[in-house]
């Protein structure tokens, strides 16, 4: 290993992975979203053809025409922002009660909030589908929301909590000196300071739910399709350029949200990670 190392550190060493390791991966992770875009955009693509013949916008317009894509988006949005907000609300008291009160039971109370994060997606899907046919929460947008915060919350938390617990003691302490009541100790003091963490899981919270496929096709209904539900049944009726069209409608908005986090918050630093702060 030190011999690696060692090569590593040297010219010749980082002149490799710059040249050749650094192209090649990035290569292999762009490459599908590379052959999407080429399918969403191209017609007339067959056998071994290395680019399509044509080039067109046919297949986002059967995506609008033939699937309704207007309401799919719609409901897509609604979903993610009920879902972010559901998953703030209960995800900062928890964190704050994680980063700032020393729980006995705070390692059982972390592994039971990453828990599901930590197995796969549809072996708590079966369940919540049961318990949600039963309350009759499915084909809603607050039911599929729910679903989204047990996926959502953990990201939320892990975030937040590392964010309170780096607020300054004696900043809270002066906020109480000066008179604020715990609400404006709040909103006065502590989230100004958390500001770029709670953006942060409120981005993580949306993305988990807008890109969300296994829990929203266990809950979902006629009236709440989504994007990736619907990329799914596209795919299931042989068109694969629409679904490819649907892919490219449901990457931007994560590309966007993407890009202004990493305007916005320094990810080793989410307190204060605010750029230029």
């Amino acid at each position: 290993m030190r011999v690696v190392a060692n090569l590593l550190e040297g010219s010749w060493g980082r002149r490799i992975v710059l040249t050749v390791f650094l192209p090649l991966f990035v290569l292999f992770i762009i490459l599908p979203f590379v052959m999407i875009v080429l399918q969403a955009f191209g017609a007339d693509w067959f056998g071994m053809q290395l680019l399509p013949r044509v080039w067109t916008l046919r297949w986002f317009w059967w995506a609008v025409q033939t699937v309704d894509i207007g309401r799919v988006l719609v409901n897509t949005a609604i979903i993610a922002l009920l879902a972010t907000f559901f998953s703030l609300a209960l995800s900062i008291p928890a964190a704050w009660a994680i980063a700032r009160r020393r729980l006995p039971i705070q390692p059982i109370l972390m592994g039971a909030i990453l828990f599901p994060r930590m197995i796969p997606e549809i072996t708590f899907a079966l369940g919540v589908a049961r318990l949600f046919y039963a309350l009759d929460l499915t084909n809603t947008y607050v039911g599929i929301a729910l679903a989204h915060v047990i996926l959502a919350a953990p990201f939320a938390v892990l975030v937040l909590a590392s964010t309170f617990e780096g607020i300054d003691e004696r900043l809270l302490e002066a906020g109480i000196v000066l008179g604020c009541e715990p609400v404006q100790l709040f909103s006065r003091v502590i989230l100004p300071l958390a500001l770029p963490g709670v953006i942060a899981a409120a981005l993580f919270s949306f993305l988990t739910s807008y890109n969300d496929f296994v829990l929203t096709l266990m809950v979902y209904g006629p009236n709440t399709v989504t994007l990736p539900v619907q990329t799914y049944l596209s795919i299931g009726n042989g068109y694969t350029s629409v679904a490819s069209a649907i892919s490219i409608i449901l990457l931007v908005p994560s590309l966007a949200f993407l890009a202004g986090l990493q305007r916005m918050v320094r990810p080793e630093n989410l307190l204060g990670g605010l750029k230029g702060a």
